[in-house]
């Protein structure tokens, strides 16, 4: 009798152990169909950004193009709006666990991203593997553009939406006073009386002007922060960028946007004959400008007998949390931007400028310089462009130097003191955050 049990227990068991077994096999079964259903399905790349507008058509149009070339992957992108909101979100996610495959980020940020741990470096997909970049492809970036995702000796960005700075020239008023488009700074002051007789500027800046003063101190062999990141705040050379622009103001020959903003309002209305900005408010003067108004672009003018045009704008980053899939996706979506067509596409939709070479020398760019002639010195100006250095702690150090720049312009506080306190500041943040 209990061998009878014993043997009918045993067979209940390994029946129930053959259905669960069956179960198992059905499951892994209908799992696998599924799997194989879902791999079948082009693999999500989440991408936020910070265009509106024109921007956001225009760049969705090459988000489709990306989308319809392949079908491995699809880039599924939303706006944030601006670069403050951009920013909120991002890290918002991070303390959350839901950031996306990729962003944009303006490229000072990288250092404070990488200290956070949110970025995967790009290397091994530049450098290795069937969609690695070419030599002549590394070739064609424009090299201060690539050094925009270069960071302790990683690559962490690819440059997208970059801006040079440009001088912006009324062509009635130089004609009417018989001047010339400057080729140096002491050119540039040196119109100051004749055109402040009729009450007009000869420079109008943005809101602020440190973007001129870095351009000019790095002209002069004073970069802001080094790649070592030696300080020159309180260097000679950046006293002497600071004191020329100074001298501008206090004689009464420049000012800066101030409730303006953007030097572009008042260049509009003719009130300055020059104006220094970003290539990317081109556009906007396209737009903005009377019809009866003639201008043009050129280069900045040179300082201690060099061109330079600090860089600004986007990049696109990748975060932790990708799977490597995602990872190749959001690669190859970056690689795609930088093709030679669609980053001349790009420019001409948005007014930022081709990230590689053979983007500028491209028929799509070249036949929209010749409808658009006020776009060459942006792309000339590639040619001297340069990145700022990335570290840790750059939100802050630009805060601090946007707070130098008001307080010598609103207050007329001494200059060469303000640098030595910036240096300071720099300093300590730079150790603060190593």
């Amino acid at each position: 009798m209990k061998k009878t049990k014993l043997l009918a227990l045993v067979t209940t068991l390994a029946l129930a152990a053959i259905l669960v077994l069956g179960g198992c096999s059905t499951s892994n079964s209908n799992s696998s169909s599924s799997s194989s259903a879902k791999s079948s399905k082009p693999i999500t790349i989440t991408y936020w950004h910070r265009m509106t507008g024109s921007w956001d058509k225009a760049q969705q149009k090459l988000i489709d193009k990306f989308n319809k070339s392949q079908t491995k992957y699809k880039v599924v992108a939303t706006s944030q709006g601006s670069y403050d909101a951009l920013q909120q979100k991002i890290m918002a996610a991070a303390k959350s666990k839901t950031l996306p495959t990729m962003a944009q980020a303006p490229y000072t940020n990288i250092g404070d991203y990488v200290k956070s741990d949110l970025l995967l470096p790009l290397d091994s997909e530049v450098n290795s593997g069937p969609n690695k970049l070419s030599a002549s492809e590394k070739k064609d970036i424009v090299p201060a553009f690539w050094a925009t995702g270069t960071y302790q000796g990683k690559q962490y960005a690819t440059p997208y939406s970059l801006s040079t700075r440009v001088l912006f020239y009324n062509e009635d008023l130089l004609k009417k006073y018989n001047l010339q488009v400057p080729k140096m700074w002491e050119q540039l002051a040196s119109y100051g009386d004749t055109l402040k007789k009729d009450k007009l500027y000869t420079l109008i800046f943005d809101s602020s002007y440190d973007m001129e003063l870095e351009g000019m101190a790095y002209a002069a062999g004073s970069q802001f922060v080094t790649p070592k990141l030696k300080v020159n705040m309180d260097n000679p050379k950046t006293v002497a960028a600071e004191n020329t622009i100074m001298d501008l103001i206090n004689k009464g020959y420049a000012r800066t946007a101030q409730e303006d903003k953007y030097f572009s309002y008042p260049f509009a209305a003719s009130k300055t004959v020059f104006g220094i900005g970003s290539s990317a408010t081109i556009p906007a003067l396209l737009q903005q400008a009377p019809k009866t108004l003639h201008w043009n672009t050129a280069l900045v003018p040179t300082y201690n007998g060099k061109s330079t045009s600090a860089l600004a704008g986007n990049v696109n980053v990748v975060f932790k949390g990708a799977s490597k899939a995602q990872q190749d996706g959001a690669w190859a979506f970056m690689k795609f931007l930088m093709k030679t067509d669609n980053t001349a596409q790009w420019a001409v939709d948005s007014g930022y400028t081709p990230v590689t070479k053979s983007g500028v020398k491209s028929d799509i760019y070249q036949n929209y310089l010749k409808k658009v002639p006020q776009f060459k010195a942006a792309a000339e100006a590639n040619d001297y462009s340069f990145a700022s250095t990335i570290f840790a702690g750059y939100g802050e150090f630009r805060n601090n130097l946007l707070e130098f720049v008001d307080r010598t312009v609103t207050n007329k506080s001494d200059p060469t003191a303000g640098l030595k306190d910036l240096q300071t500041k720099t300093e300590k943040t730079i150790q603060e955050n190593k």
